[in-house]
């Protein structure tokens, strides 16, 4: 006999901060920890069901039994979860569930490894929902676990690539300059994307510092601006990427080493007239 699937999660992610959630810090403030505690219960059943919890009458007076509590007070603290978007609104206005599209996303990523995951087409609340409302193929509208999983490795491979040209760019500037700006400040990091979504390389940025750096690293008063506010502004950087590196300047010869060449020429019995010391 074949093991039925199983539908929920034995164990959920809890923030650590989760009190401070703009969705339950009014709850939390107004109902106390008696409160929050009624809300990580709702968590705990949502979880251990999927990613909802129906709500009617008898689940109410259930649930209130299991956690010592009026179903009153406990109504009213699911209420100022609605309203404030800890759960959906519609959903349980429609359905008569609590859920949301946290809850949702969470679920599908923690039970991807299952197979034929899904939600719901009438309580889903995520993005990936397919647009085709094929009435005599319900499952058109399910959301696959599969391909909540396929987006996410792909969304954290574009953090990550733009991350390291975060790390590259302001290390080579604090490198080249002695400074030591950050790389995490949000501000460099706004320079940098602005730069890159106008068709900018990593290459360019390590021009614009060398070009720069070229110019003004021994003068007191420039070197000031060896900083990413200057160097990747928008109304600057077009300019300074198209500036040229000065040539490296060939180091003068000491006019000894002429006369040098010139008596090994002659040793060697070489008319001094012919001598030609640039060969």
């Amino acid at each position: 006999m074949a093991r039925p699937t199983k539908e929920g999660l034995e164990y959920f992610p809890l923030d650590t901060d989760i009190d401070q959630d703009e969705k339950i810090i009014v709850v939390v403030a107004k109902f106390g920890m008696q409160g929050f505690g009624v809300i990580i219960r709702l968590m705990m059943e949502i979880y251990k069901n999927g990613y909802f919890y129906s709500w009617s009458e008898k689940e109410q007076y259930i649930f209130s039994m299991k956690v010592k509590e009026s179903v009153e007070f406990v109504n009213e603290v699911v209420d100022e979860c609605l309203k404030w978007g800890f759960f959906h609104q519609s959903k349980y206005e429609q359905c008569g569930v609590l859920t949301s599209k946290g809850f949702q996303k969470r679920y599908l990523l923690a039970a991807n490894r299952r197979k034929s995951v899904h939600v719901k087409p009438e309580y889903n609340l995520m993005e990936e929902v397919s647009d085709n409302n094929n009435e005599d193929n319900a499952d058109n509208n399910l959301v696959n676990v599969d391909e909540v999983s396929a987006k996410t490795p792909q969304k954290k491979r574009k953090e990550s690539k733009r991350n390291n040209i975060y790390v590259e760019v302001i290390s080579y500037l604090n490198q080249k300059t002695g400074k030591n700006y950050s790389h995490k400040s949000a501000a460099n990091q706004k320079l940098i994307n602005g730069r890159v979504s106008e068709g900018r390389t990593f290459e360019d940025f390590i021009r614009v510092i060398d070009i720069k750096c070229e110019q003004w690293i021994d003068n007191p008063k420039m070197s000031e601006y060896l900083r990413p506010a200057t160097l990747f502004a928008q109304k600057n950087f077009e300019n300074y990427v198209n500036e040229k590196l000065k040539p490296i300047s060939q180091k003068q010869s000491d006019p000894r080493d002429y006369e040098i060449a010139l008596n090994k020429w002659i040793a060697n019995g070489g008319d001094p007239d012919e001598f030609d010391y640039g060969k």
